[in-house]
């Protein structure tokens, strides 16, 4: 076993830029590493940060468990070293892991790991799978793992640089108003600096609204500008269903995202007024809730990439009712930061909103939470009542 590299001066600040190494955790990486959990069929996916003396595990963390170890001697410290991913099929027969506690104490038989780097190539961290059992990985796989660690280091690269500033139109946000009978929408965007990379739209025709929420990476003028784009790239698949409208705006940004090293998460769907189903997509946002009239909530979910990590990928709709007394909630992340930062919050989210009367009552509520200087990060809503 190789002992750990001393960090270089250009790597610790790195590290020391990020401001990640004993934080809580954040919906932000969470997201990932639940996805990489489904996508692989893995019980555990973690996101590490490492130092020259300590591991650091930011996602996820267990209430009550330390997620700090010594960093020698794991398998992140090996892969940390290299550039090249690492995949260790039976930790048993591998010389070099055989007798860690990770594999004596805890079981653990297989293990995926790709170094993650920000500014230029410092590598601070890794996105790694482990399972009990040995398996392998096969090339599509790897290509996966490849596309979701360039997903965390373009998260971790936007906290290196979340004081860029920029700038958003917010003229070009639509006004609350009832779009359709028995419909009333309204939406807010609270950038974190003067200006944010968050985004909402909708378009209505009498007959169906087209609802559009979109997080673009970072805070400032270059996710303004991108969120910019983001919103020409879906006015150009205007009357399109939401799988092809969002397949579609990929393609279209998909060079610009990797020119920029960003991507954008996002909320996109199709109200049918008449019947009150609603097909969306969710592309790896994942904060969208109904709530009922009797105060219950149903998040709802897909397994969809964000735009921006993979140029040829396709979405899937999924349709649900909105009934009378119900209410769609999309939002961002930072919304979840004026709670605990995390899903446990949806039930508190869901209690205001079931107390609000309508949706610019709740986007005032949200508005007085803003004001108590908790927000550390853009807050975008969007809420959609049926009566």
């Amino acid at each position: 076993m190789p002992d750990p590299s001393p960090f270089s001066v250009e790597q610790r600040a790195a590290l020391d830029n990020l401001q990640l190494m004993g934080s809580p955790g954040e919906e932000r990486f969470d997201r990932i590493t639940r996805m990489a959990r489904e996508l692989f069929g893995v019980p555990l996916a973690l996101v590490n940060l490492l130092d020259d003396e300590v591991l650091f595990t930011k996602s996820p963390q267990s209430a009550g468990v330390t997620a700090t170890i010594a960093r020698t001697g794991t398998f992140c410290d090996v892969t940390v070293q290299q550039t090249e991913m690492l995949i260790v099929y039976d930790a048993r027969e591998d010389d070099r892991f055989a007798h860690s506690p990770a594999v004596v104490r805890d079981s653990i038989r297989f293990y995926a790991g790709r170094a993650l780097a920000v500014d230029g190539g410092q590598r601070v961290g890794t996105l790694c799978l482990l399972d009990t059992e040995p398996r392998n990985l096969n090339d599509s796989q790897r290509i996966l793992l490849d596309e979701m660690a360039i997903w965390v280091e373009r998260e971790l690269q936007e906290t290196a640089n979340r004081d860029r500033e920029s700038a958003v139109q917010q003229q070009l946000l639509p006004q609350p108003r009832q779009v359709a009978a028995e419909f009333t929408i309204a939406g807010m965007n609270i950038p974190y600096h003067h200006v944010g990379g968050d985004f909402y739209r909708w378009n209505d025709d009498g007959d169906s609204v087209d609802i559009t929420l979109a997080d673009v990476m970072g805070k400032g003028v270059g996710a303004a500008i991108l969120a910019a784009t983001v919103r020409a790239g879906f006015l150009a698949q205007q009357g399109t269903g939401p799988a092809e409208a969002i397949k579609q705006a990929n393609l279209l940004l998909f060079s610009d995202f990797t020119a920029t090293e960003t991507f954008a998460t996002a909320f996109h769907a199709r109200l049918d007024a008449a019947t009150g189903h609603l097909s969306f997509v969710d592309a790896g946002h994942g904060l969208t809730i109904v709530v009922h009239a009797d105060g219950s909530f149903d998040r709802l979910t897909s397994s969809g990439l964000p735009l921006g990590v993979a140029r040829y990928v396709t979405w899937s709709a999924t349709t649900v009712p909105i009934r009378s007394g119900d209410t769609l909630l999309t939002f961002t992340d930072g919304l979840l930061d004026l709670y605990d930062g995390t899903l446990s919050a949806l039930a508190d989210i869901a209690k205001l909103v079931w107390r609000s009367k309508t949706p610019q009552e709740i986007l005032d509520r949200i508005a007085e939470l803003c004001d108590s200087g908790e927000a550390t990060d853009d807050i975008t809503v969007v809420a959609l009542s049926r009566d």
